[in-house]
């Protein structure tokens, strides 16, 4: 957790780094974090790590309990599996409107290029959840772009804080990124041969993958990472 820190260092710094060491479960769920810790770290005062701390807890990733503390929030399933299905219902819509727009061809091109830069990014060896996190978005966002519809994607970017942090986890445990863009690959061939029912169940398959993969593991290792409902 926080490995160095720089000489000239501020609540965006701060913010930064904790949400960096949430996102790769550096800081776990359900874990307790200090500003006097922080700040003990850092070398500097308590005024910039609660900047970082009120804006962390705007994000949903990290929630203050009077008379407690500060804890990195837990996991909400049901909002997760939400957010999986509204973003599945909604790319199969985008990609039959591609379709019906007769850009099925045009925007392949540029997924294609995508999914070039996702095995060029596996071939370094370098590969770390986050940045295939952020190759991975690039890809779906296409979609979004291709049909106008860019701003719908910053809403749900605003949104999907615990969706965010359950596909890093899912990557972070089982470094399956081959698998993720093989999957790339199936919708970008049934994108280009504009088969509908095939991009659909090739979409619902990618986009649920991770429940599948960590189902043992939620109910398992990682049970505390989760909010437990009656």
């Amino acid at each position: 957790m926080l490995n160095g820190y720089p000489n000239h260092i501020n609540g965006v710094d701060i913010y930064n780094q904790l949400k960096e060491d949430i996102l790769a479960l550096r800081l776990k769920p359900g874990q307790m974090i200090s500003e006097n810790e922080i700040a003990s770290i850092y070398h500097v005062s308590r005024t910039p790590i609660k900047t970082a701390f009120l804006r962390l807890k705007g994000e949903k990733y990290i929630e203050i309990i009077p008379q407690k503390g500060s804890f990195v929030t837990l996991l909400d399933m049901k909002y997760i599996k939400d957010i999986i299905y509204m973003r599945a219902v909604l790319e199969v819509d985008m990609l039959n409107n591609i379709i019906d727009r007769g850009d099925s061809g045009k925007v392949a091109v540029i997924l294609e290029k995508k999914l070039e830069g996702q095995h060029r990014l596996l071939a370094t060896g370098e590969v770390t959840p986050t940045t295939f996190y952020d190759i991975d978005s690039a890809f779906h966002y296409t979609l979004f772009e291709a049909v106008n519809r860019e701003k719908m994607w910053a809403v749900i970017q605003d949104c999907q804080v615990y969706y965010t942090r359950f596909r890093i986890l899912d990557t972070l445990t089982t470094a399956r990124y081959q698998e993720l863009c093989g999957e790339h690959e199936k919708i970008l061939q049934a994108l280009k041969s504009e088969d509908r029912a095939r991009l659909k169940t090739c979409v619902f398959e990618h986009l649920h993958g991770n429940l599948h993969t960590l189902a043992p593991k939620i109910e398992g290792e990682y049970k505390d990472y989760f909010i437990q409902y009656d």
